[in-house]
């Protein structure tokens, strides 16, 4: 019976004393965004790249509501979508470089994450200046 005595309080107390975790908009968008990676033998990073973006995301999603994650999921799609309508050899590069400037301050949840996108673009996805154009107008069509 000890043990629960120090549980109890926390069970009981009104929702605005219970600890919450703060929600992440952009880093979730860019977790979800990098879900679209697939690896392969070819391309091991891309495999490892949606490892962490899986798990970031799972991390992410206790501190947003379901309204908002569903949100967040439209958005990713949509991006997605437009990032379809680029050339085939564009797209990798622009969601890479969309992804790595969405994780901007992100918690560090998400730092395995970071550190995946930045190797990635920087070592398989070299953006061209015409696709860090292209990724910086979809970020900023983003809002959040």
């Amino acid at each position: 019976m000890e043990t629960t005595r120090y549980l109890m309080p926390a069970l009981i107390a009104p929702p605005s004393m219970r600890a919450t975790i703060d929600g992440h908009p952009r880093p979730y968008l860019a977790a979800t965004l990098a879900t679209c990676f697939r690896g392969s033998a070819a391309d091991p990073l891309a495999g490892q790249l949606r490892e962490h973006a899986l798990a970031a995301q799972e991390h992410l999603a206790g501190g947003l509501t379901l309204a908002t994650r569903a949100h967040l999921v439209a958005v990713a799609r949509a991006t997605q979508r437009r990032a379809a309508l680029l050339p085939l050899a564009d797209r990798p590069a622009v969601l890479a470089e969309v992804v790595r400037r969405l994780l901007d301050d992100a918690p560090s949840s998400c730092v395995a994450l970071d550190v995946c996108v930045r190797e990635a673009v920087s070592r398989r996805y070299t953006p061209t200046p015409a696709q860090i154009a292209t990724a910086a107008a979809i970020v900023e069509a983003v809002t959040l």
